[in-house]
């Protein structure tokens, strides 16, 4: 998990994802109470927040090697 939030790519699209949620959850209890759609945008989008997550903990971080001595 630290190194999925120390990735600013990651945390960025992390933010904007609860942000824009937030907001179309409100936009929909505001407009149609009844009928509940925000959490359509919020599962596919976080399918690909899942597919960042998977790449950046998948992705090596490079060993520093001594190739001189």
């Amino acid at each position: 998990m630290r190194r999925l939030l120390e990735n600013p790519g990651f945390r960025i699209h992390l933010i904007v994802y609860v942000a824009v949620n937030i907001l179309l959850l409100l936009i929909n209890l505001t407009a149609s109470p009844h009928h509940l759609w925000f959490y359509w945008p919020a599962l596919g989008w976080g399918l690909g927040i899942m597919g960042h997550a998977f790449l950046v903990h998948r992705k090596q971080v490079p060993h520093a090697t001594n190739y001189g001595s």
